[in-house]
């Protein structure tokens, strides 16, 4: 496992959490991972609507 920091800003606000992630996968698969765990983030912090994937690196 590697820990990347996810960055994504929802009503103007940015937002940025810590996770730990598969090392193993990469591209395409990696952003779906991302956008995976930022919609359980905000389903956790009862965020609705949109959201933009701003960023994300290996810590």
């Amino acid at each position: 496992m590697e820990y990347h920091r996810i960055s994504f800003i929802h009503n103007d606000t940015e937002y940025s959490f810590i996770k730990a992630i598969n090392e193993r996968l990469t591209g395409y698969d990696l952003i779906s991972v991302c956008r995976l765990e930022v919609r359980i983030y905000m389903t956790e912090h009862n965020m609705k609507g949109h959201y933009i994937l701003t960023g994300m690196a290996k810590i």
